[in-house]
């Protein structure tokens, strides 16, 4: 997603000014990955390189010098060739047809609107995804690309390109610790948790190579909240020392990749992130989401909890009220009004990204309802955008599709904010509005409480719910909240822990070089909690990867605490199932202590002999192998093999393992040994089921 900056930050990429165009200079293809995801993260996210060859080179502009009739080019295997193209449809067009928007709930009028828009931003036509981009399938033969230019694929992730006696090889492959690097650097920031406030996270837009693309955080009640969620949101949330767990819900404008492609790691939660949008903008984010993934549209509730938000009227979520509106824009956008009543009434921040000029928007109006825009429509519009908040943050990226600032040079708000940029504010645009630093924060409301205790109390009360909460409030008035900063260690190797550490912010690292192991804890983690229950040691190190917030209870409290409420035997009867699910890719990394504990208490254990087929062909449960070795067989030949700590099944969703005659068998002359854990106490930990989706997405790659 991030290539094009990439490539701006080594001036490969150049602006020409030709037949008084601006254009630039760029890849007009893209060679995919084998594989969807790699180490965690997707790595087929074409849209905005792809997007730079229709627009920025000028290849999908009518009468552009940039336009020759050559369409940008996708080349790969046929399944991550065709999930593209269908990805790029939802990201270039959203919602592609009438019935698309009755099925969204749309009517009457409102579909005319709509679809007129649509056509005016499109140019009068909706094309084929086939039309959109060119598209080369490479399998097993070489491909003449172009004459006397060939393309082979030698294996997994493997190419060779030729041409005449020159020849390259490509490994497009990570190393298992490798991660594509954000284009830019961001320096670390702490943020505090008010009853509302605004942090603003990011201020570019989808070309900026050194900011993070427009978008912002609301702290409300201490909760946290997105709207929108770009590319590099983890780096963004860790360097405010902030991880995915920590996150409540995500308001979301639209669709385009700069405010979509951070969903990609929203996924990764171990709890359902409340996903809040107007019914068209919900639309198009399963549909997209869905073509990316190349699953049907329902796997989108299996790691949001979404929420549809009524356009136009203030809708309430305890407390914190929310008015989207309607936004012209070629993919149903909203604009969010966001307001809270404290002491001295309501205050208010508006955030308008992705809005239209309005110089724009005129050329839109006509006569003809079959052909535009009423000037009661645009009189709306205008009307909309320009109401008054306390903070006003706009996009003023300017063009055919975004924001003017001299627009709004008559807006009545307190505070304008001028964002969606990939440059410096002008002398005229710094008369209308201000710029933000990354991580700055704008209290409107400010807390008289300790949301950093009262989070903790909350995950206390997750471990011991039937503990009287005097007890806990004990542990709580004896503790300590602590900080600290990212790369500090919290604790050594081979060291006895005087104190327990519960994570209450931030990212954790836990490294074991002995066996290789390395995980990343979040919100809701303990350092500590097991080796003083058994007096021993800890195993590895845990360093602070982000800013962190952790209780520090001392042990001997601890231990009162669990002997006067008789969990002692409890917590030490799985803790040593917590070690064993830790063990595990599936349960290693951001999966919080409270969720261990509840799948070590509803685990089951159980047992196959040699030769034993696992029941249910790609079963609905997961087998995680505790002891022994399987083979994974298709029509009788082995396909592959799992040990210890690999897993089986678990995964309903994933169409291509349902369909095909596969089985796990025992191999060996040894017994099978197995956590048997029901797929109704996953199904509502996105992150593993995104684990398992990336594992047997590399099977199908494989096979």
């Amino acid at each position: 997603m991030d290539s094009i900056k990439h490539l701006e930050n080594k001036n490969i990429i150049h602006r020409v000014d030709r037949d008084d165009c601006f254009m630039e200079t760029g890849p007009n293809a893209i060679l995919l990955s084998d594989l969807p995801v790699q180490n965690g993260y997707f790595c087929n996210l074409a849209e905005f390189p792809i997007l730079h060859m229709m627009y920025k080179q000028g290849m999908a502009l009518p009468d552009h010098p940039g336009n020759k009739g050559q369409s940008p080019w996708l080349i790969g295997v046929s399944d991550q060739v065709e999930s593209q193209k269908n990805y790029i449809f939802r990201g270039n067009y959203g919602l592609s047809t009438r019935e698309e928007f009755k099925e969204a709930g749309c009517v009457g009028d409102e579909i005319d609107i709509m679809w007129n828009l649509k056509m005016k931003f499109n140019f009068n036509t909706i094309l084929d995804a086939s039309e959109l981009v060119e598209t080369t399938v490479v399998d097993t033969k070489e491909v003449e690309l172009r004459p006397e230019v060939f393309l082979k694929r030698t294996g997994l992730n493997r190419y060779t390109l030729r041409y005449n006696d020159e020849s390259i090889d490509i490994d497009l492959n990570l190393d298992a610790d490798e991660l594509y690097e954000p284009p830019y650097h961001l320096n670390s920031r702490k943020i505090d948790r008010e009853y509302f406030s605004i942090i603003h996270v990011g201020e570019g837009n989808g070309w900026d190579n050194a900011r993070p693309c427009m978008g912002s955080i609301i702290s409300y009640q201490g909760k946290i909240y997105l709207i929108d969620a770009g590319p590099n949101i983890e780096y963004s949330l860790n360097a405010m020392g902030l991880s995915v767990n920590n996150v409540d819900g995500i308001f979301h404008t639209h669709i385009h990749d700069d405010h979509f492609a951070g969903l990609t790691y929203l996924i990764m939660a171990d709890h359902k992130i409340k996903y809040y949008a107007t019914s068209p903008v919900m639309a198009t984010a399963r549909k997209k989401l869905s073509a990316l993934m190349g699953q049907d549209e329902s796997m989108f509730d299996s790691v949001f909890c979404p929420e549809v938000l009524d356009c136009g009227i203030w809708n309430n979520i305890d407390g914190l009220e929310i008015k989207p509106l309607f936004s012209p824009h070629p993919v149903e956008t909203s604009v969010f009004y966001f307001r809270v009543l404290g002491p001295d009434g309501y205050k208010s921040y508006a955030h308008l990204a992705d809005v239209i000029s309005d110089r724009i928007l005129k050329n839109y109006i006509s006569d003809n309802p079959k052909e535009g825009i009423s000037q009661e429509f645009y009189d709306k519009v205008w009307k909309d955008y320009l109401e008054y908040a306390d903070i006003k943050k706009i996009d003023v990226g300017g063009g055919l599709i975004h924001g003017d600032a001299a627009d709004f040079k008559d807006d009545p708000s307190a505070l304008i904010i001028l964002s969606h940029l990939d440059r410096t504010l002008n002398n005229e645009e710094k008369e209308i509005g201000s710029n933000v630093e990354f991580g700055s924060q704008h209290v409107l409301i400010a807390s008289n409480q300790n949301y950093s205790m009262n989070l903790a109390s909350k995950i206390l009360n997750s471990y011991f719910p039937e503990t009287p909460e005097a007890d806990q409030q004990m542990l709580l008035n004896t503790g300590k909240v602590s900080e600290f900063p990212a790369g500090t260690i919290i604790a050594k190797d081979s060291t006895k822990m005087d104190n327990v550490f519960l994570i209450i912010s931030g990212t954790v690292d836990y490294i074991f070089s002995e066996t290789g192991t390395y995980h990343e804890m979040t919100s809701g983690s303990t350092v500590g909690l097991m080796n003083g229950l058994w007096d021993e040691p800890i195993k590895g190190t845990y360093r602070a990867s982000a800013h962190v917030e952790a209780l520090v209870i001392s042990k001997d409290v601890l231990l009162h605490f669990l002997k006067k409420n008789n969990e002692i035997e409890n917590l030490k009867k799985v803790s040593r199932r917590i070690f064993d699910l830790r063990c595990s890719y599936l349960f290693g990394s951001r999966i919080s202590n409270t969720n261990l504990v509840k799948l070590a208490q509803r685990a089951g254990t159980m047992h196959l002999l040699p030769g034993d087929v696992v029941p249910g062909g790609w079963p609905r449960d997961l087998y995680l192998i505790k002891k022994g070795k399987m083979e994974i067989r298709h029509k009788g030949k082995t396909i592959g093999k799992l040990g210890k700590w690999e897993s089986w099944g678990g995964y309903p969703v994933y169409p291509i393992w349902k369909d095909l005659s596969i089985e796990a068998v025992v191999s060996g002359k040894t017994s099978c040994e197995f956590y048997r854990i029901s797929f109704e106490v996953l199904k509502d930990i996105p992150v593993v089921q995104w684990k398992l989706y990336q594992l047997w997405s590399c099977w199908g790659a494989h096979s």
